[in-house]
């Protein structure tokens, strides 16, 4: 008797814990790329915050950028929230990298790092140099 009336609050605890968190799952990078410029802008943490920047998230979106991938896109398909959710962060990395046809990893590591013009700017060979040390 003493053991049922302890095993139903830790069961009903259980099973109301589940509640509790975001079920949203991680995605899994494949993309040696992606994975290398997650690495070097934010270590992996999604709620990494540059304030002086105002980029944020893992792969450190600053607002432009959001408003440069609604423009590839032709709508307003994200929002400056999005750039909290990692897998939302792939996916405007991604609509960025399509634009960029046929480019090598360091042209896209580049451009990430300083617009469209990034991989002809002398500041984007470090963080070029940075990512490609990542890459596994």
């Amino acid at each position: 008797m003493k053991y049922t009336l302890l095993i139903i609050p830790i069961f009903m605890f259980f099973c109301t814990a589940s509640m509790w968190y975001d079920k949203t799952e991680e995605p899994i990078i494949e993309d040696k790329l992606i994975a290398a410029i997650i690495q070097v802008e934010s270590g992996g943490d999604t709620l990494a915050y540059n304030s002086k920047e105002d980029a944020v998230g893992c792969l450190q979106i600053r607002p432009i950028m959001v408003r440069e991938v609604n423009r590839l896109v032709g709508k307003d398909s994200f929002t400056l929230d999005d750039r909290w959710n990692k897998a939302k962060s792939i996916q405007m990395f991604n609509i960025l990298r399509s634009h960029l046809k046929e480019a090598s990893n360091e042209k896209i590591a580049r451009v990430w790092n300083g617009g469209y013009n990034g991989h002809k700017k002398q500041n984007t060979i470090k963080y070029w140099n940075k990512v490609r040390k990542n890459i596994k």
